[in-house]
């Protein structure tokens, strides 16, 4: 889904508000507001939400996956025969994952008394998705000290088909990043301003984030096809280009 599909989107929606607004003489254009806290695969967060018209609902807020850490191991690309040296076949990383995003969203309703809804508008906020280091500091000094010696012949931790070289302290430091930009499409049941003044909603949709991007001590890494079995996890968020959202919505009709 382009962005401009998005965008088109809104201006349909926009249009169906504007004839609503008018054949009701603009009793339902911003005249209520309700709160709603949400939890899901975004995290967990807090919105607004009014109507523009019989047929529009805007909500605005925030989600935050809170962070979670897990360890991992990576195995070294190549064991070169050095002595005196301290090369590590496997490095232990601790990884975290968590992100935080602001949130504009249009809820369409095909029919003015309908609960169900097609959900179009944009989440943005964190391009930090994962970060991974070595627990220990300084742990690949020696690695660093070989590669110094070796640049036509450096070694490093495989992830997937990245190779993770140690930056001049002898630490790894991995990220990876989508874009801070992430159009959302989805649908879903309820509306976000609740005819009563308790409501609950439920939603399904995509996030868009693009390509995630590999980056080792702040440079982004190319693909060398490695093909490593090394860091699962790390290496299947990497290849993902949607986010699928599922959330829960429970809200409150302040007027």
């Amino acid at each position: 889904m382009r962005i401009k599909h998005i965008l088109l989107l809104t201006i349909m929606a926009f249009a169906v508000t504007g004839a609503s607004a008018q054949d009701d003489n603009d009793k339902n254009l911003f005249n209520h507001l309700s709160v709603g806290v949400t939890a899901g695969t975004p995290g967990i967060g807090a919105d607004v939400a009014m109507p523009i018209g019989n047929y529009v609902q805007v909500r605005a807020g925030f989600s935050m996956m809170p962070k979670f850490k897990f360890g991992t191991d990576l195995e070294l690309s190549d064991v070169p025969n050095v002595a005196d040296a301290y090369i590590p076949s496997t490095v232990e990383v601790e990884a975290k994952i968590g992100f935080t995003n602001g949130k504009v969203l249009f809820d369409i309703f095909p029919f003015k008394k309908s609960a169900f809804h097609i959900t179009a508008g944009a989440y943005f906020g964190s391009s930090s998705v994962i970060k991974a280091y070595n627990k220990e500091d300084g742990l690949l000094i020696d690695v660093t000290e070989y590669n110094n010696s070796h640049p036509n012949q450096m070694i490093g931790y495989e992830l997937g088909d990245y190779l993770l070289t140690p930056d001049r302290n002898g630490n790894i430091n991995a990220e990876i990043k989508t874009s801070g930009f992430k159009p959302y499409i989805g649908f879903g049941n309820g509306r976000a301003v609740p005819k009563k003044r308790l409501g609950f909603m439920f939603e399904a949709g995509v996030m868009f984030w693009n390509s995630p991007k590999i980056y080792c001590n702040g440079e982004e890494l190319k693909s060398e096809n490695l093909d490593s079995d090394s860091g699962d996890i790390v290496k299947l968020i990497s290849k993902i280009k949607i986010y699928p959202v599922i959330n829960f919505r429970l809200c409150g009709r302040i007027f």
